[in-house]
C-alpha cells in the first residue's frame, strides 16, 4: 500500500514597498559613490563675471614689420638719408662700395671728365651760354665742399660729397655734347670717362628703398629671423635667445653685408614666453595695455597664442608709431586688460599639450572643450570657447576634478 504525503503549502513572502524603495536608494547611494570615486570631483555651473588681467616684468621682444637691404661683402657704404628718416619706395637710401672698391678709381672718373670738359670748350670756344654757366657754378660750389671736406674737416661725407661732383660733371658732358661736333679726339676721350665710369659701377652697388618707411643704419643680428614676414616660423627658443643676447649686446652699423633697414612705423609686434601649462596666458583679439620699461604705454590686439616646445608663445599687435624702438630688441613690460565672459572655478581646468580644456557636462555625458583664458584670480579664471562653434554659457555644468 502505497501512503501519499499531503504537501504544505508554501506560504507568498510579500515585499514591501517601502523596502524595494530602500533598495532604490542604496543602489543609488551606491552608483553615486562610484561615480564620485571614478570621476574624483563635482558639478559646477559657469557664471557671468569681470576680472582684470595682469601681468608683471615680463621679458619680451620687440618684432618690426621691416626690409633688410643686403649686398656682397662691404669696404664702406655713402647713406643718402639721416638715421630714422622717412623714405618712399624706389628712392636711393645708400651706395654700397663693394671690398676691394678704392678712392683712387672715383679721383680718376673726375680727372677725365674735366679732360673731356677742355676738348669741349676748346671747339665751342667763348661763347656765352647762361645753363653752362649756372652748371660752372654748380660745380665750382661742390668743389668748395670738397676743400672744405679734406682741408677744414666740415664733417661731411667726402666720397658722398665726389659722387655729387659726378653728377654735374657727367651732366655739363652730356649738355655740351649737344652742342659740340664729335672729332676723332672727343670720341676717344668719352669713351675713357665710359669706362672709367662702368668701373666704378662694377664696385659699387646702388640700394633703392623697396617700400616706404624709415630708414635706419643699426643692426642687433635677429632683423631677419625676427620681422613680420617670418611670424610664422617664431619659436619659444628664438625669442628667449634673443632676450638672453640682447641684454648684453648693442645695436652696430658695422656689418659686412648689411646696408640698411627699411621699417613701417606704425606696424609691429611684441613676444613672449610663458610656461605651458600657465593660466597667465594672452587670449586672441583681447585688447591690452602694455607699459614697456623706458618706452612709455602702448596700446595693442593679442594674436592667438601658440605652443613652442614646453612654453606658449604670445604675440601682441601694434598699429601705432614705433617712435624709438626702431632701434630696441628686448625690453620689459607689464601687460594689462579688462575682461568680461564666463567664470569658473580655475582648479576646474586642465590641460593636454600645454592647451587648456574645461569638462563640460551635457545631457549626462562629459566633453572635453578647449577653452581660452581670459583673466584668473582667488582660484577664479574668466573663459570662453576657443572654438565660436562650441560656445559656452552663463549657467553651463562643468566637472570640477578634485587635484
Amino acid at each position: 500500500m502505497i501512503i501519499r504525503k499531503k504537501r504544505k503549502k508554501k506560504k507568498r513572502v510579500r515585499v514591501s514597498p517601502w523596502m524595494i524603495a530602500a533598495i532604490v536608494l542604496l543602489l543609488g547611494a551606491i552608483a553615486f559613490v562610484l561615480y564620485t570615486f571614478l570621476h574624483n570631483g563635482r558639478e559646477e555651473a559657469a557664471e557671468a563675471g569681470y576680472m582684470s588681467y595682469s601681468l608683471t616684468d615680463v621679458n619680451a621682444v620687440i618684432i618690426r614689420d621691416e626690409f633688410t637691404h643686403v649686398t656682397s661683402e662691404l669696404a664702406r657704404t655713402d647713406f643718402m638719408f639721416e638715421e630714422g628718416e622717412s623714405v618712399s619706395g624706389g628712392d636711393l637710401v645708400a651706395v654700397a662700395y663693394k671690398l676691394g672698391y678704392s678712392d683712387e678709381l672715383m679721383q680718376s672718373l673726375l680727372n677725365k671728365r674735366e679732360e673731356v670738359y677742355a676738348a669741349q670748350m676748346e671747339r665751342i670756344g667763348s661763347t656765352k651760354d647762361p645753363k653752362l654757366d649756372e652748371l660752372n657754378e654748380s660745380i665750382d660750389g661742390v668743389k668748395k665742399r670738397i676743400e672744405a671736406c679734406v682741408m677744414h674737416r666740415s664733417g661731411e661725407d667726402l666720397e658722398s660729397i665726389y659722387r655729387s661732383l659726378d653728377s654735374l660733371l657727367k651732366e655739363r658732358t652730356e649738355y655740351l655734347r649737344g652742342k659740340v661736333q664729335e672729332t676723332e679726339s672727343l670720341r676717344q676721350l668719352y669713351a675713357s670717362a665710359d669706362a672709367a665710369e662702368d668701373l666704378i659701377t662694377a664696385w659699387t652697388e646702388d640700394i633703392y628703398a623697396e617700400r616706404g618707411g624709415r630708414v635706419s643704419y643699426y643692426f642687433d643680428g635677429y632683423e631677419q629671423a625676427m620681422n613680420v614676414e617670418k611670424l610664422g616660423m617664431l619659436s619659444s627658443n628664438l625669442i628667449n635667445r634673443a632676450v638672453k643676447e640682447s641684454a648684453a649686446s648693442t645695436w652696430t652699423a658695422d656689418d659686412a653685408t648689411r646696408v640698411c633697414r627699411v621699417v613701417n612705423n606704425d606696424k609691429w609686434f611684441l613676444a613672449f614666453t610663458l610656461k605651458g601649462d600657465t593660466l597667465k596666458r594672452l587670449a586672441e583679439g583681447v585688447e591690452y595695455d602694455v607699459e614697456i620699461n623706458g618706452h612709455g604705454s602702448h596700446h595693442g590686439v593679442a594674436r592667438e597664442p601658440f605652443v613652442s616646445g614646453d612654453e606658449i608663445v604670445n604675440l601682441i599687435e601694434f598699429d601705432e608709431p614705433l617712435g624709438d624702438l626702431i632701434e630696441v630688441r628686448a625690453v620689459k613690460v607689464n601687460v594689462r586688460a579688462a575682461v568680461s565672459g564666463v567664470k569658473v572655478k580655475s582648479n576646474a581646468i586642465v590641460f593636454e599639450e600645454h592647451k587648456p580644456y574645461l569638462e563640460l557636462i551635457r545631457s549626462g555625458a562629459h566633453h572635453a572643450v578647449e577653452i581660452d583664458i581670459l583673466a584668473v584670480g582667488d582660484g577664479y579664471a574668466i573663459i570662453r570657447a576657443h572654438s565660436e562653434n562650441d560656445p559656452i554659457t552663463e549657467g553651463a555644468s562643468y566637472w570640477n576634478r578634485k587635484r
